[in-house]
């Protein structure tokens, strides 16, 4: 039987309005069990991002956060901030979908990993954190890492920034990894490459994974389990074989109809109704 590293149950996010609390995440259940991985699909102000921030304990100013959060038996909503950095960044740990703006450009690479370890790992020297670094590195399959981990973020393509981002991540050897749509800004073969890795890294670690993104095209290889969001509501969930293949809602058949397939033809592209929020 599996062991439960996450539950989520009722998790509420809201923002005051004129209008009173205006909900972006509404009652959203979730499980992920230890080693597994969950990918959560839908469109900018779906509520998915949101749903991560909450996890993480950093949502923006003014939001309010109720629900459950149990993370490996521990109820993270009951704890306090100093608590809660304790497990931010170590225990759990989150790729973001920009890494150039989550580098430091003043800053080498190397320095910003080794920097990162030594603020959870007490007593830690320079030296040691800075071979942890070099180490995180070769596992994220940048060549010549010993060399590279003294370049500057400038120095890096997309994708290797955003593997530097993972060396950072992994170097903590946390429980959860959750990527908010690391793959966003890269090519598609940029984008395998990632995917791979994250893949890789799951299966060498044992650590749990959530994907969140907006194309379901990039969690089929990836997520044992799909959920799907629409407007702060969780509109359908199961196994990602099911998902593909007996889509039960309307609005994930039209996120599947909008992954290219080389054999389609051209026509018009399939909305529902609705009206975007203002």
């Amino acid at each position: 039987m599996s062991e439960a590293l996450l539950r989520v149950r009722g998790l509420t996010v809201a923002f005051p309005t004129a209008s009173g609390p205006g909900e972006v995440v509404k009652a959203l259940d979730l499980d992920l069990d230890r080693g597994g991985s969950l990918g959560i699909v839908g469109e900018s102000g779906s509520g998915k991002s949101m749903t991560s921030l909450a996890i993480m304990g950093l949502l923006p100013k003014g939001a309010t956060r109720s629900g459950s959060i149990e993370f490996a038996g521990t109820e993270l909503t009951a704890l306090r901030e100093r608590a809660m950095r304790a497990v931010r960044g170590d225990r759990i740990a989150m790729v973001f979908q920009d890494p150039l703006s989550s580098l430091n450009p003043y800053y080498t690479v190397g320095t910003q990993i080794a920097e990162a370890y030594q603020a959870h790992r007490r007593g830690v020297t320079r030296r040691q954190a800075r071979r942890v670094a070099i180490a995180a590195m070769e596992r994220v399959h940048i060549e010549d890492a010993a060399r590279r981990v003294d370049h500057y973020p400038h120095q890096f393509s997309g994708g290797m920034r955003q593997r530097v981002m993972i060396a950072m991540t992994l170097s903590m050897e946390p429980e959860l990894i959750i990527a908010d749509e690391p793959t966003t800004a890269l090519d598609v073969t940029v984008q395998a490459q990632i995917l791979d890795l994250l893949a890789e890294i799951r299966a060498d670690t044992g650590a749990g994974l959530i994907l969140i993104t907006h194309d379901l095209a990039v969690v089929s290889e990836v997520a044992d389990r799909i959920v799907v969001m629409r407007d702060g509501d969780l509109v359908e969930s199961g196994t990602a074989e099911r998902i593909f293949t007996d889509p039960r809602e309307p609005y994930t058949r039209m996120l599947l109809e909008a992954v290219p397939r080389i054999d389609d033809e051209i026509g018009l592209l399939r909305t529902t109704a609705g009206e975007a929020e203002s």
